[in-house]
């Protein structure tokens, strides 16, 4: 009864103008009244995402190549005893915390350049000229919306479309790359300009002198239009309440969010990385870099616990590596650059996507939590828009894990291959994002939609794959 008691109060306790400080506090003990740990803090969770395919030979130990699954079950391999592929060498520090998932299909999204939001709805887009709509919320922006933060899930990319070729300008600033989505209808917006992010995420904080007289005569701006919005309302027809409703939805978030950055100020001036000229840099290496420094940062200070980066685009030019000859596109098709064959430039810029994925693991394992480390309870998923090749024919869909997974998955310093398409026990992508949202708490029956070639098989292809959830 005590021990009852004691939990109820913990849950139920209010916090005052120290919440944002001791609510992680409270948080932990609270869940350590309930046996629970795992709910001590909250669940971060970091998608990148590259285009061009990701092959899978390229991310799997020579010695497992040959290996596959018997008896209609994944093959499951320890990496602890196997050595990472050279492009991979960047992750051999955190092998114990390295998930390879091999095998997965994905036929019931867009295949060639790029399947857009399909890639993590897991539905089809009309063209590779036309991302569509999202028909839901992206896996992304599902997880983290289980630990609400300021900033909602935040999108950066780099500039440029996803299959190119428009002749239009260069996007700059916020960008709707197709790729993540809050709801349906709701796409993710971007941002591919790495000052105007840390703006955004951190100038409220930072700002003084002009910057101070702008942020507060924003604020005041707000409180004015929702003020007439809601005078508004009552004077239109019901039918467009109804859209009034949104504008006023939107500001009233806007103006939470800054009363919420306020009580952190503290928080955010400590842990805001320093603003350099790389942030304002053309050169997309530089601009990639900053995304990955604000993207530790909004993590480590809570601003946000889930960030989608989009690593780049077809039409991008990996100059900073010495990749100057050719873009992505043209190396998908098996022209080499600058003396290095195709194959090789797919390695370079591989290994230097590694190195950036490293380097924010190597952050967050820095900053202690709890018994561990912020990395413990962080999930990066490493994986294309395009699944296993250039022109994906999505047949197989490969994905590298990072992170602890908060102790809710199987797959940290595990190999696993789902048995080929078409054969018993053979999974979608669709069943690989059902088991994660399963694993954090959403016990939804199946995400996305079916492969109906699989249906017409006979195959089961629906629900979680329980073998990936501690």
């Amino acid at each position: 009864m005590i021990a009852s008691s004691r939990r109820t109060f913990l849950k139920q306790l209010s916090l005052g103008s120290g919440g944002v400080l001791l609510s992680p506090l409270v948080r932990q003990l609270a869940a350590e009244a309930d046996g629970d740990s795992r709910d001590a803090f909250p669940q971060r969770f970091v998608f990148l995402v590259k285009s061009s395919g990701l092959t899978p030979s390229a991310i799997t130990p020579v010695g497992l190549l040959d290996q596959v699954p018997v008896g209609g079950a994944p093959l499951r391999v320890a990496l602890k005893d196997h050595a990472l592929p050279e492009s991979m060498h960047a992750l051999e520090p955190f092998k114990d915390q390295l998930g390879i998932l091999q095998g997965f299909s994905g036929k019931m999204c867009l295949q060639g350049h790029t399947a857009y939001f399909g890639a993590m709805g897991v539905h089809t887009s009309p063209n590779e000229n036309s991302s569509g709509a999202p028909l839901r919320a992206t896996v992304d922006t599902r997880l983290s919306s289980r630990h609400p933060s300021p900033f909602g899930h935040v999108g950066l990319a780099l500039r440029g479309r996803a299959v190119g070729g428009s002749g239009d300008p260069i996007p700059e600033g916020t960008i709707y790359p197709g790729l993540s989505a809050v709801a349906a209808g709701r796409e993710l917006p971007f941002q591919a300009s790495p000052d105007q992010a840390f703006d955004q995420l951190f100038g409220s904080a930072l700002c003084s002198g002009q910057g101070r007289k702008r942020y507060d005569l924003e604020s005041g701006m707000l409180d004015f239009l929702s003020g007439d919005i809601k005078r508004l309302r009552k004077r239109v027809p019901s039918a467009e309440k109804d859209k009034l409703n949104h504008y006023l939805l939107a500001f009233e978030e806007l103006q939470e969010r800054r009363k919420r950055l306020a009580s952190m100020g503290d928080i955010i001036r400590s842990g805001a990385p320093e603003l350099t000229d790389q942030f304002a840099s053309e050169l997309g290496s530089d601009r990639l870099e900053s995304h990955f420094t604000l993207a530790a940062s909004c993590l480590i200070t809570g601003l946000s616990h889930g960030v989608t980066i989009r690593l780049d685009n077809l039409e991008h030019v990996y100059s900073g590596l010495g990749l100057s000859e050719q873009n992505v596109h043209a190396i998908g098709h098996g022209t080499g650059s600058n003396g290095k064959s195709a194959d090789d430039c797919r390695d370079v810029i591989r290994a230097y996507h590694l190195q950036l994925m490293a380097g924010l693991a190597a952050k967050l394992r820095s900053v202690p939590e709890g018994d561990g480390t912020m990395l413990d309870n962080t999930m990066i998923v490493y994986l294309s828009d395009a699944g296993e090749a250039h022109h994906g024919a999505l047949s197989e869909w490969p994905f590298l894990t990072l992170g602890g997974c908060g102790g809710r998955l199987t797959l940290p310093g595990n190999f696993v291959r789902m048995p080929d398409y078409g054969q018993t026990g053979h999974g979608t992508i669709g069943n690989f994002y059902t088991s994660l949202l399963n694993a954090y708490g959403d016990p939804i029956e199946h995400f996305g939609d079916p492969d109906f070639e699989l249906d017409r098989r006979g195959l089961p292809q629906r629900g979680p794959v329980a073998s990936l959830i501690a």
